[in-house]
């Protein structure tokens, strides 16, 4: 074989795998949700604080957690990777509040009045960005098999730690440390348990928010 054959072979074969190099970078796993319209998620919202004397105020906020009887989520539509939604307070005192919101999944960003950030891609593994979009943001941390009424399922877990500026502080001198732990499905990418901790520096309190998935036509809780 001539040295120009050689030549044209390897020049192909150097072709073949700059295209199949561009091509994998251009079709990555195709992204997607799991929820659909008409799925509801329904949470129990429970809220616990920790002062450093009686005379320390207990937090409103507390407060107003625990005299929630549920939260609900109903998906309403989903064009991806926008997932719209109605999320819906009820109180003990049989008043509600509700709000329509939509959640882009790849981003995190929510439009509308709603506030509900708690779904995400399905199919996300253990070091897979929570948010597609953001290239810097939180990655999933572990994955971990729960136990349902309809079987076993996979459970991503996330862990996210930041320090803020208390926004009702009007000298803005104080800070606390928020640490949130979120469990979601990794087949419907929704969440299904969420901690979310406020350690405040002075006064110091901490302040702890636990949400618990109670009740799905998805997913067979209880």
């Amino acid at each position: 074989m001539s040295k120009k054959k050689y030549f044209i072979i390897i020049v192909l074969i150097a072709v073949l795998a700059a295209t199949v190099a561009v091509y994998a970078l251009q079709s990555p796993r195709e992204l997607a949700v799991g929820v659909k319209a008409g799925d509801t998620f329904t949470y129990k919202m429970t809220g616990t604080v920790e002062v450093p004397s009686d005379d320390v105020p207990i937090p409103r906020n507390i407060l107003d957690v625990n005299n929630v009887e549920y939260y609900r989520v109903k998906i309403t539509s989903v064009d991806f990777p926008r997932v719209s939604y109605i999320e819906t307070t009820r109180f003990k005192n049989g008043t509600e509040l509700s709000y329509d919101g939509t959640l882009n999944v790849k981003n995190g960003v929510n439009t509308g009045e709603g506030n509900f950030w708690g779904i995400f891609i399905t199919g996300l593994t253990k070091g897979s960005l929570s948010r597609p979009d953001v290239i810097n943001g939180a990655v999933v941390n572990d994955t971990a098999t729960r136990p349902y009424l309809d079987g076993d399922r996979k459970t991503n877990f996330l862990r996210a730690e930041a320090v803020f500026y208390d926004v009702d502080d009007e000298t803005l001198s104080r800070m606390y440390n928020a640490f949130t732990y979120t469990y979601f499905d990794q087949q419907i990418g929704i969440m299904v348990e969420l901690t979310d901790m406020r350690i405040y520096n002075d006064p110091q309190i901490m302040m702890t928010v636990v949400w618990e998935l109670i009740d799905s036509n998805v997913i067979q809780v209880s």
